[in-house]
């Protein structure tokens, strides 16, 4: 076990961890998005630009040589990822090389093949800032995208937005990304921390009771206290809560302070190699409570395989399908992109990527649609008008925009406790404690 959690700590976190297209669903939505969606202005290239409901973009803001189709060519689409490839959060390294398995798979956009440029920043924000100046500066991509972790987002907003860079589905729930009143080119790409601990709240309150005893593991940042905020808002009994450091070797001490609670629950606000390490802990000890783990840990084969059976029974607020839900034909589909690319679609960040790049061809081929064509502008009003599904979220979720009336794409949700694999089982799985919640429109925009 201690060699199994040194391994996932030499090679997991994120503080955030989510396929094709129908041709039906692209060509649905990019024939709503030729107004430029509502309250857009349909074609519009120049000066204040309404792309979405309270979403303004303003031109005249842009750098004196900004170009609207820059990144573009005849036959490419050039997108630019920050991303940990080493270091304590190296797991995460897979998803360019996963994003990279589907975009040579799927059918071309307009003509052109998706060039996904990607540089390591080790999960530290002055080297994805360092990482953006130099795509800027040099590689100058159509749009950044999935961009890993929230410092490393918040050092980068600012930059990406002065240049009028639109910066992609992040892959972070921070709810500060929901914003297109006041950062227009920026969206995230996960579930809202927020919203994942209402729910977290309200699953205890109808499941468990409203009399269970709670204790709560943050860590100590940013992404954290997110979780942190909502949860001290919530009507529940809770009796304990502690923080970790981001950058602590494990987390035994702290969860030896929650098991001497002896709540009845524990919400594991949390990400990266604290996530086994928890789990792992916890099923050591004489503490039996009801875990809810943080959905950025969902991915079965990074965050489980390394310690099972120990992660057996911890439910996830789940926002996708896994891996190895092998009568799925979308799953099967990426996983023989990834196979074909030479990757395991059971190990490490592969299969997420995948995940990823559907949401981005999606949004890529509504955008080409649009009056003009595929554009920076576009792109924008494919984003914060968006309706569609992805084949690898959720069956009967969708994933929708419309600037500051709904401003979080992923808001469907199912809980799912984890099986360890029984003799012979390569892999765990999920099975359902609760239906589809599609929260779409819900949450709103970010208030600050």
């Amino acid at each position: 076990m201690l060699l199994a959690l040194s391994l996932v700590a030499a090679a997991c976190g994120d503080d955030d961890d989510e396929a094709g297209t129908t041709t039906d669903d692209t060509e649905d939505t990019a024939d709503g998005g030729d107004d430029g969606g509502e309250g857009g202005d349909a074609g519009a290239m120049e000066g204040e630009i309404e792309v979405a409901e309270g979403t303004v973009v303003n031109t005249d803001d842009c750098p004196s040589d900004w170009d609207p189709e820059a990144g573009l060519t005849d036959d490419t689409i050039k997108l630019g990822m920050s991303l940990p490839e080493s270091g304590a959060v190296a797991a995460l390294g897979g998803l360019d090389d996963g994003m990279r398995a589907w975009f040579d798979q799927m059918e071309p956009i307009d003509g052109r093949s998706v060039e996904l440029v990607s540089a390591d920043d080790a999960y530290d924000p002055a080297r994805a800032l360092a990482n953006v100046e130099d795509f800027l500066e040099s590689d100058e991509p159509f749009a950044l995208t999935y961009l890993v972790g929230t410092a490393n987002v918040l050092a980068v907003r600012d930059v990406s937005d002065e240049e009028c860079m639109p910066m992609l589905f992040n892959s972070t729930g921070f709810p500060a990304w929901g914003d297109p009143a006041n950062y227009p080119w920026t969206i995230g790409g996960l579930l809202s921390y927020n919203t994942e601990a209402n729910l977290w709240c309200t699953y205890i309150e109808n499941e468990i009771g409203p009399d269970a005893t709670v204790a709560a593991l943050y860590m100590d940042n940013d992404f954290g206290l997110a979780y942190e905020e909502t949860v001290n808002d919530c009507d529940i009994n809770l009796v304990e809560s502690v923080r970790h450091d981001p950058a602590a070797p494990d987390v035994t001490d702290e969860i030896t302070t929650l098991a001497s609670s002896d709540a009845d629950v524990v919400l594991l606000g949390t990400t990266g190699a604290p996530c086994p390490q928890s789990m792992a802990a916890i099923a050591q000890s004489s503490w039996d409570p009801t875990v809810l783990l943080s959905n950025t840990c969902q991915g079965i084969a990074t965050y489980f395989a390394p310690i099972d059976p120990a992660g057996d029974g911890v439910i996830v607020a789940a926002t996708a399908k896994e891996a190895g839900e092998l009568e799925d034909e979308d799953v099967i589909a990426a996983r023989e992109a990834l196979e074909a690319a030479g990757l395991n679609p059971d190990e490490g960040s592969f299969y997420t990527g995948v995940t990823f790049g559907h949401t981005v061809e999606n949004v890529l081929r509504q955008a080409a649609e649009m009056e003009g064509g595929l554009n920076r502008i576009n792109l924008m009003r494919a984003v914060w008008n968006a309706d569609f599904s992805n084949p690898l979220g959720l069956e009967g979720g969708t994933y929708q925009t419309d600037g500051t009336n709904d401003s979080y794409l992923v808001e469907a949700v199912k809980f799912q406790r984890y099986v360890a694999p029984a003799a012979g089982e390569e892999l765990g799985r999920y099975e359902d404690v609760g239906e589809l919640q599609n929260i779409e429109g819900e949450t709103g925009t970010f208030e600050g």
